[in-house]
């Protein structure tokens, strides 16, 4: 109710109003006196009772804690500022006149606690923040650490009046707890309030459990939501995002998520994304993956090809992990592998010999940066262009970077400025070597973190690679110096320089090609520039208007080169123009996913998430028979080149549109050219491949990415490292996979240094002059 009503109400009622609809019981702040134990251990059982005895206590106002500002007490965490005490305990007293509290109706607790806490009201639990379920001891840590965006935050929570006492006499008790023993601060305020019958607020458990769960107060939010009613809108969807986000990632207790999946399958069965979740519950929660099925004879001998692997080069201060840990995350990671990655047998790779060569390697305690960059050198043995782990190589790999940025041509490496407009030396811009290694030494170490194939893609991230200066001179056994000695050589081989460069401490930024172009005319000729598959209306708009500018060209030009993807918004808004109104559906892409477990029931809208998405013959995104005839003819006639393991695989889903998708769409039929490159990945893979064969179009430049499955994120459960792997394998209609291979052009053209640089395009000079005709 508002503040300005109660206002009324006082006025009303005079100064003889005894208890308003909200008293202040016990208030926060210096106005209450508090006994605690900082000592360092836990305090007899009987602590949260009145009748427990703390006279010998320490006494200090509140709020208390240590490491924040504005403490009424300072608190000890001990004599190791790394591994300070984890519990703090806490205990106050108000009274109440005799038949007060029979005119409550309930009690709020706002509560402030760094990082979490429960709460007694004699004796009993009143309320419980930020910890997990079940027995609290002293070692107990917080579920999570409180960040500096929520330290400040009061917890809410109402709570029956029965927990008063019937003397008068009620005593609060608090247990705070630490997240971890190295935490920087702790921190306790409180306050009870009594509230009149009636006043009590309702709770909705939907907006306040969403609301501690942005708060950061994940315990707190499960608690609510797990209430919500089942005939709730978001009842379903509410349920998965307890079982995956909260308690399967955010908590990292997935078993406890798995009755929430349960419910929200149960209530929406054929909802996808409640599907992902209740498949994804029980992959995290390791319900799934049987221990015998990896069990075997470990190799006891690293391979020649895994040597790379168990390398061992300096990257900076690291915390230690134990081998145990270690093991079990290898182990997880096997499993997640075997049961839920699409492209396991793409391509013959000895994982396990490889993860054999890992455990090979641990130490009693390994870093946990070694740990992370040879789980990245396993993933990079597939050819998975989305694969990798979710950490950037700056967060792992040592400091110390080259000053330069490399690109390629031919078989040759070339260095440029990072700002662009300019080679390192533009007498000699090809280089030889790097503190007397060849280059092509550099270049194979700059590989050990990107994928196999295809060979385009894995050149190009490999020269974004050599940044790192400092951790592949490690890798190739040379020592970290404050110069590099680079050997230079101009463009016909002649000429020929020794230069030295001063390493720096910024990771020069990755430049995307080309660098700030836009939408034109060039002549009568369209050119439309698409730098990334962005869903965003406004961008959207301006491909709109421009296809409405563009109706008179004498052709057109879209440029995809550098495109990392994105969403497939902009490929739906313009294939369109170029399909001919009456013809037949246009298959674009076929897919399957990984199933790591079979469903209650069947599944008839699919797994790939949206309507966006492929789709399988049984979906009701199609909506006529004629649209699920050809789908399930195209299906039929399907042969993909690599042959799966289809019992370990889903049904086979279709992406198909027609000129209908867009009907704001004309139908475009001038001559196009379309360019990419093998920064074309992910969505403007399957863009390019979606043009791939059509009339009068044309690709022109280098094959693209490579990457277009859908990929799904894991976390192994120690080194809490993240991982990408795709669960859903795409091919083309003609039936190579789009990973490992990517889309080859109609036209092969690879682009000259200079146009790298900014000063040419001789690739779109080519373009513009065939839709020319000359």
């Amino acid at each position: 109710m508002k503040k300005q009503y109660w206002m009324v109400l006082a006025l009303l009622a005079g100064l003889s109003v005894s208890v308003q609809a909200k008293v202040v019981l016990l208030p926060r702040g210096e106005k209450t006196v508090w006994r605690y134990l900082d000592a360092g251990r836990a305090p007899d059982a009987s602590w949260r009772g009145s009748a427990f005895d703390d006279s010998g206590w320490k006494r200090g106002k509140g709020p208390l804690g240590y490491g924040e500002e504005g403490l009424g007490t300072a608190l000890s965490f001990g004599d190791d500022r790394e591994n300070k005490h984890m519990t703090a305990y806490f205990r106050s007293t108000f009274r109440l006149d005799e038949g007060t509290a029979e005119k409550f109706g309930a009690l709020e607790i706002l509560l402030r606690r760094d990082d979490g806490a429960v709460v007694y009201l004699n004796g009993r639990e009143a309320a419980r923040s930020n910890m997990q379920p079940g027995r609290i001891e002293f070692r107990t840590p917080a579920s999570i650490a409180v960040g500096p965006a929520n330290e400040g935050d009061y917890h809410r929570f109402i709570v029956p009046v029965d927990l008063l006492s019937e003397k008068g006499l009620n005593t609060v008790a608090v247990e705070v707890h630490q997240a971890n023993p190295g935490s920087s601060d702790l921190f306790m305020d409180l306050e009870v309030i009594g509230l009149l019958p009636g006043e009590a607020p309702k709770r909705d458990f939907f907006s306040d459990g969403i609301a501690a769960l942005r708060r950061g107060n994940f315990e707190e939010g499960a608690t609510l939501l797990a209430q919500l009613s089942p005939d709730h809108p978001e009842y379903a969807r509410t349920m998965a995002v307890l079982a995956l986000q909260v308690y399967g990632q955010a908590l990292g207790r997935p078993k406890d998520g798995l009755e929430f999946a349960r419910k929200a399958y149960e209530a929406a069965s054929t909802d996808r994304q409640v599907v992902r979740a209740y498949i994804k519950a029980h992959v995290l929660s390791g319900v799934l993956f049987d221990d015998d099925a990896i069990k075997r004879k470990r190799k006891r001998k690293v391979a020649q090809e895994h040597r790379f692997l168990v390398t061992r080069p300096g990257l900076g201060d690291s915390p230690l992990i134990g081998r145990a840990e270690l093991e079990a995350d290898l182990d997880y990671l096997e499993h997640v592998l075997v049961n839920c990655f699409a492209y396991l047998e793409l391509k013959p790779v000895d994982y396990r010999r490889a993860l054999d060569a890992i455990r090979l390697s641990l130490d009693e305690e390994t870093p946990v940066k070694r740990f992370n960059l040879q789980v990245a050198k396993l993933i990079s043995l597939f050819c998975d262009g989305h694969a990798g782990i979710m950490l950037a190589p700056a967060k792992y790999l040592s400091p110390g970077y080259a000053p330069f940025l490399a690109g390629s041509h031919g078989d040759r490496v070339f260095l440029y400025s990072p700002k662009g407009g300019s080679f390192l030396d533009p007498e000699h811009p090809y280089v030889v070597s790097i503190d007397g290694q060849p280059i092509a030494r550099w270049m194979e170490a700059a590989s050990y973190t990107v994928v196999k194939e295809p060979a385009h893609r894995r050149l190009r991230e490999s020269l974004e690679n050599l940044r790192f200066i400092n951790y592949l001179r490690s890798e190739l056994g040379l020592t970290a110096r404050d110069t590099i000695r680079l050997a230079l050589e101009s463009g016909d081989g002649e000429k020929k320089r020794t230069l030295k460069v001063d390493v720096t401490s910024r990771l020069p930024e990755a430049r995307q090609f080309p660098h700030g172009v836009k939408s034109r005319w060039i002549g009568d000729i369209g050119y439309l520039r698409i730098p990334a598959m962005t869903a965003e209306p406004r961008f959207l708009g301006h491909l709109r208007d421009w296809m409405i500018a563009f109706r008179d060209s004498d052709g057109l030009v879209i440029d995809l080169r550098g495109n990392y993807g994105g969403s497939k918004d902009i490929l739906l808004a313009l294939l369109p123009y170029f399909l001919k109104p009456g013809d037949p559906m246009r298959v674009v892409e076929f897919s399957t996913y990984r199933k790591p477990m079979e469903l209650p029931g069947p599944h008839p809208e699919g797994y790939m998430m949206s309507s966006m998405s492929a789709q399988p013959v049984t979906s009701s995104h199609w909506k006529t028979a004629g649209q699920r005839a050809q789908v399930g003819k195209a299906i039929k006639a399907f042969k993909p080149k690599w042959k799966l393991p289809m019992e370990k695989f889903s049904e086979w889903h279709v992406l198909a549109f027609d000129s209908t998708i867009n009907p704001r769409a004309y139908y475009y039929d001038k001559p196009l050219v379309i360019l990419q490159d093998s920064g074309t990945f992910s969505a403007g893979d399957i863009f390019v491949g979606a043009f791939k064969g059509l009339p009068n179009t044309t690709l022109m430049g280098m094959p693209s990415g490579g990457g277009n499955g859908w990929k799904e994120h894991y976390q192994l459960p120690n080194t809490k490292l993240g991982l990408v792997l795709c669960q859903s394998a795409k091919f083309r209609p003609t039936g190579e996979p789009y990973d490992g291979l990517g889309v080859p052009p109609d036209v092969l053209m690879e682009a000259l240094p200079e146009d790298i640089l900014g000063k040419s395009d001789t690739v779109l000079d080519a373009a513009v002059k065939r839709l020319e005709g000359k």
